[in-house]
């Protein structure tokens, strides 16, 4: 509705009552909150005019020019300001019950926010107890096993008789689990670990392999990041191989699998022709091959970081602030201060947690870039290298199995044979 509709018409010669337009008899307010706000918008407009014609520079307001220009004005607004010392008790009363509108406004917020969450809460407590059934498991389970197996098998034959579709084969496998695991991480608030490097990796490989394919530079600095930093994740994260479970089998690809994509892209022609080299002739000089295998990709490491950075402590830190329960790879490192890792970040003081965290991760990479010149030119060095990290994986598996599993198994059974 317009101001002009709100605002009633006076007649020629008379003035606008602003108490009897703000106030009924009684004294109380006659506005609703947004015809208060419009007609504040009005009178502060009226007063800015009126203040400029009675300003100091301006002829004496009892010259007859000066009152036949008020009068036209009036004639033409057909309201006028109200007396000063009426103004401040209607401005003040207005303002008021904007503020008590506000304040409603955040309670019914809050209040919405936080039925919204207690129905999520519900809906997952449901989920998980679900997945909790012991049928359920049990047939996960099952499933799971069975496709592991399947895709170590599937990679094992794409490798020794297709290496130039392995490509193919690590796109049509990413796609399922990563929707998969978005959504099984977003519903347990771990959904943030998918902002860490190895799925930063991910997205770079893809990259290579179907927008910059021939180029060499980001090869290489793949070569590095997927044998260097990703690769010894496996040891670092403790991955395993424990084929009825797919969140470890999800892990285990996110880290082996990309270093298994470029070993056959670098060798891969190699394999087409029965040639197995143990060491090809270093191309360029020193220099060069520091800027290929450590500048570059640590260039691509540091862009990553920055980017986390921004995400989780500038643009999500409210979110973080206000929601505890979400997990991230720092959270998860410093949630017990019990734990090694809690102590080993803690080692210049918990206020520089962060700056550690982020130290450590660098001089990690780093590290992990040395030997990767020498991978490079080496095929059987590669393939070493690369069987080390799959023993180190089945040994944690086999580790699970026997000290975890087994133990749960043994336990259940005995609580079956117990009750009968």
């Amino acid at each position: 509705m317009s101001a002009e509709e709100k605002i009633p018409h006076a007649p020629d010669n008379d003035r606008f009552d602003m108490d009897s337009f703000f106030f009924d008899s009684n004294g109380k307010v006659t506005l609703e909150f947004f015809d208060a706000m419009e007609a504040i918008y009005m009178e502060n407009i009226l007063y800015e005019q009126q203040q400029s014609l009675s300003s100091s520079d301006s002829p004496s307001v009892d010259s007859p020019s000066v009152q036949s220009e008020l009068e036209e004005s009036e004639a033409d607004k057909l309201v006028s300001k109200p007396t000063p010392s009426k103004q401040p008790s209607i401005v003040h009363h207005l303002k008021g019950r904007v503020d008590a509108n506000q304040k409603k406004l955040r309670q019914l917020a809050h209040q919405q926010r936080t039925k919204l969450e207690n129905q999520v809460r519900a809906r997952r407590k449901r989920l998980a107890q679900l997945l909790k059934d012991p049928k359920v498991v049990m047939n996960m389970d099952k499933i799971s096993f069975v496709l592991g197996v399947l895709t170590i098998m599937l990679i094992e034959g794409v490798l020794l008789c297709a290496p130039h579709r392995m490509g193919l084969l690590y796109t049509t496998l990413l796609v399922p689990l990563m929707v998969a695991r978005y959504v099984i991480y977003k519903a347990d608030f771990m959904h943030y670990f998918m902002y860490d490097f190895c799925y930063f990796s991910q997205v770079l490989l893809l990259m290579h392999m179907y927008r910059y394919p021939d180029n060499v530079a980001l090869a290489k600095s793949l070569f590095s990041i997927c044998n260097g930093p990703i690769a010894g994740a496996v040891v670092m994260w403790r991955n395993s191989l424990v084929f009825h479970s797919m969140d470890k089998m999800t892990s285990m690809f996110i880290h082996m699998l990309p270093p298994i994509v470029m070993f056959c892209r670098r060798w891969g022609d190699y394999f087409s022709a029965k040639e197995f080299p143990f060491y090809e002739e270093m191309n360029g000089t020193f220099f060069t091959n520091i800027i290929e295998f450590w500048w570059n990709p640590f260039l691509h490491y540091a862009i990553w970081q920055t980017i986390y950075l921004i995400k989780t402590e500038w643009w999500s830190k409210q979110k973080l602030t206000y929601n505890p329960e979400l997990m991230t790879s720092f959270r998860w490192l410093t949630h017990k201060k019990s734990s090694s890792s809690y102590k080993l970040l803690s080692y210049f003081g918990e206020q520089h947690q962060l700056v550690t965290f982020v130290l450590i991760q660098a001089i990690y990479t780093v590290l992990t870039f040395l030997i990767m010149p020498i991978l490079w030119h080496s095929m059987w060095l590669h393939g070493i290298y690369l069987l080390i990290i799959f023993v180190i994986a089945l040994a944690n598996g086999a580790m699970y199995y026997f000290h975890v599993f087994a133990v749960r198994y043994i336990e259940e059974v005995g609580k079956q044979v117990s009750a009968e």
